[in-house]
């Protein structure tokens, strides 16, 4: 079969069942956005399936779920105007077009902005729900994954597992009439198991794995044998686990997941929007030394087959490496393509939205520590009295202070450089400078997670990556339920 051209799988995914051609589309965008200083068509469309199955039971069979639609902005200097439907012809377009023009006013010079340079390839391959395995055939294959979970362990009391997997066809049209397409899918499978002590103590543990993928990479065998024998090895460690330890001490983040701080203590500090309105702890810091040299924070969102990567963002705007941090220097936000005029600045490749139904805004999309040069095993051995968190748990963020509060799921104290007993219930307190002007030690071990990772902004949730090396931090503010043991 011949390869499709971008332009006949734009006409096959939009234009099938319309009166439109994409050559109409683009004149009419295009004459729409002429006195814009910035603006887009956005278009998509979604096909979505889910299993969920708990206590033996299937609790929900979902399949060929499809929604969709358009939205159409206009942007002048702060003003804002925008528009959006869920049907697609020449009429509602055109309709469209001509409210969200209203917004416009006569006489503002319009602001030139710099050429962009597209990707015209995808971060991940494109796939088709329908292609890979029937519903009948993946139904079987979680009666599989549970049938193995069972015999892990006669403790087990429950095991939950969740399948979702969706296919987003996305296609942009910018204010220079170009027309940009991508397909990103994503599948997750959730392994949840419950097991049972002897004194009847209940103690549960997650584990997710999948990404932008089809379905086959989460139900390999390899793959999900591993996350449920994690799973159940995680939920065995907490119910010997103490009560995690109080006061300020020395801190061991591990890699990956615990990257989580990360995204909520700085990296929203870090977005355009609220440095532009000085709401952020780090307003008015370019080019001033915030955090130790031994930290440098990137948001990149042109790696392939991460979670949080785009070709181009929700704008249009192509996707690139951003430092935003460089050896302790405050280097630059993270920038839509409004709050970059409104800065002077460009756009940073970071514009995003949740659906058609929503408008872009400057948001995360891989963030992450760069890698340093410390091993790993060298880190924990330098640790006379500390605790070290294998898992993060979720937590809260204040934009305007940078104050957090984190929960760690799983820890184990460090003793004169040995990690000893598993520790639960371990609240992390802090705010984001402290922290990042605190790091002691940077791994050379950096993992991204691309099986979850989902930020909320405004009502909006979109898909990010998160991760890190391993980190040391000279001191937190731990709340646990006793004191210090040492």
């Amino acid at each position: 079969m011949a390869k499709l051209s971008k332009a006949d799988k734009i006409k096959r995914a939009f234009f099938t069942d319309t009166d439109l051609t994409l050559e109409d589309t683009q004149k009419i965008v295009k004459e729409a956005l002429k006195d814009a200083d910035y603006g887009e068509f956005y278009q998509e469309t979604i096909e979505s399936e889910s299993i969920s199955k708990s206590k033996g039971e299937f609790r929900s069979i979902s399949f060929g779920n499809n929604s969709g639609g358009f939205g159409f902005r206009i942007g002048q200097h702060q003003n804002v105007s925008y528009s959006y439907a869920n049907r697609f012809d020449r009429k509602t377009l055109e309709n469209a077009a001509d409210e969200t023009r209203k917004v416009l006013k006569t006489g503002l010079k319009k602001h030139a902005s710099d050429p962009e340079v597209h990707h015209e390839t995808s971060m991940y391959p494109e796939a088709d729900l329908a292609s890979n395995m029937t519903p009948a055939e993946k139904i079987a294959k979680l009666n599989e994954i549970e049938d193995y979970i069972k015999t892990l362990g006669a403790d087990i009391e429950n095991i939950q597992l969740g399948y979702s997997a969706s296919s987003k066809q996305v296609h942009i049209i910018t204010d220079e009439g170009k027309s940009l397409y991508d397909s990103q899918p994503r599948t997750t499978l959730s392994i949840s198991v419950q097991v049972k002590g002897k004194d009847g103590t209940l103690e549960t543990s997650s584990v997710i794995i999948g990404g932008p993928e089809n379905c086959l990479g989460v139900f390999d065998k390899e793959q999900y044998q591993k996350a449920a024998k994690e799973a159940y090895d995680t939920a065995k460690e907490l119910l010997i686990a103490e009560p995690a330890p109080a006061g300020a001490m020395e801190v061991v983040l591990n890699q990956g997941w615990p990257g989580v701080l990360l995204h909520e203590a700085v990296g929203h500090g870090l977005e355009g929007d609220f440095n532009r309105r000085s709401i952020s702890v780090y307003s008015g810091k370019l080019g001033q030394k915030i955090a130790s040299e031994k930290v440098t924070v990137i948001d990149q969102g042109d790696i392939k087959g991460m979670r949080g990567s785009i070709p181009f963002d929700d704008e249009g705007v192509p996707s690139r490496k951003n430092t935003l941090i460089e050896k302790g220097v405050l280097k630059s936000y993270m920038q839509d393509r409004q709050n970059a005029q409104l800065m002077g600045v460009r756009p940073t490749g970071n514009g995003r939205r949740q659906s058609y139904q929503h408008t872009p805004m400057p948001r995360m999309t891989n963030t992450y520590f760069a890698p340093g040069t410390d091993d790993p095993k060298d880190i924990i051995k330098r640790v006379k009295y500390g605790l070290y968190v294998k898992k993060m748990g979720g937590g809260q963020v204040n934009i305007t202070s940078g104050e957090f509060n984190m929960n760690a799921t799983l820890a184990y104290v460090i003793r004169d450089g040995k990690l000893c007993e598993p520790v639960k219930g371990a609240a992390l307190v802090g705010d984001g400078l402290d922290v990042i002007q605190s790091v002691l030690d940077v791994g050379n071990d950096l993992h991204l997670e691309k099986s979850t990772g989902t930020c909320g902004k405004n009502g909006q949730q979109v898909p990010a990556g998160i991760g890190q090396p391993t980190v040391r931090i000279k001191q937190m503010k731990i709340g646990g339920r006793k004191g210090p043991k040492k």
